[in-house]
C-alpha cells in the first residue's frame, strides 16, 4: 500500500482563484488568465474595433488584476470587476483616440478621379465640420453615438460598456443625432446628417 501525501486543493471558483493572486500565487492569475482572456478579448475587440488594441488593453487588465488585487472586494463576481476595468481601460482609449484622431465618415465620398484641389478642400472641411459639431455633444451623447455608430456596437453592449440602461443608450443616441442634425443645418450641410434607424 502506498503511503498517503499531502495533496494541495486547488479552489478553482473564481473568488478563490482571486484569493490566490491575493497570495502572491501566479497560478491564480493564470487560471483567471485562461478562464477569462477570451470572452475579453471579445469585448475590448467590439469596443475598440481594432484586434491589436482590443489585445493590448485584455493584457492590461489582467496586469491591472494583478497590481490592484487588494481592491476586489467580493461584493461583486471577479468577472464583473475584471470587465468593468476593460470597459474603463476602453472607454479611456476611446477617449484620447477621439483626441488625437480624426472620426472616419463613411457617409462622406472620397474625391474622385485625380481629385481636384477643391475636392481635397471640400473633404477637410466636411471632416472639420463633423469634428466641430461631435465635440458640441455632452460626453455622454458623444461616447454611446460613437460606440453605437461608429463601432457598431448593439445597444445591449453599449449599455453594459456604459453601465446604463438599454434605454438610456438609446434616448442619448438618439438626442445625439437629432442636435448634430441642427448643428449641420444652421451650418447648411443637412446632406451629411443621414442616419441609419
Amino acid at each position: 500500500m502506498r503511503p498517503l501525501r499531502a495533496v494541495a486543493i486547488v479552489p478553482d471558483d473564481d473568488a478563490g482563484l482571486m484569493g490566490r493572486v491575493k497570495a502572491g500565487d501566479p497560478a491564480g492569475a493564470e487560471a483567471l488568465f485562461t478562464r477569462y482572456a477570451g470572452p475579453m478579448l471579445g469585448f475590448t475587440e467590439r469596443m475598440l474595433g481594432n484586434r491589436a488594441e482590443a489585445e493590448e488593453v485584455t493584457q492590461d487588465v489582467f496586469l491591472k488584476m494583478i497590481s490592484r488585487c487588494e481592491q476586489y472586494d467580493g461584493r461583486a463576481s471577479v468577472s464583473t470587476w475584471l470587465f468593468a476595468i476593460a470597459a474603463n481601460a476602453c472607454r479611456d482609449r476611446l477617449r484620447s483616440a477621439w483626441r488625437t484622431t480624426s472620426v472616419p465618415l463613411e457617409a462622406v465620398p472620397e474625391p474622385k478621379g485625380e481629385g481636384s484641389i477643391e475636392g481635397g478642400l471640400l473633404e477637410r472641411e466636411k471632416r472639420r465640420a463633423v469634428r466641430t459639431a461631435l465635440d458640441r455633444l455632452t460626453r455622454e451623447q458623444r461616447e454611446a453615438l460613437l460606440l453605437a455608430r461608429y463601432r457598431g456596437m448593439p445597444y445591449a453592449d453599449v449599455a453594459r460598456t456604459l453601465g446604463i440602461s438599454e434605454g438610456a443608450v438609446k434616448t442619448r443616441v438618439f438626442r445625439a443625432v437629432e442636435t448634430l442634425r441642427a448643428l449641420f443645418a444652421e451650418e447648411g450641410v443637412s446632406r451629411w446628417t443621414a442616419a441609419r434607424p
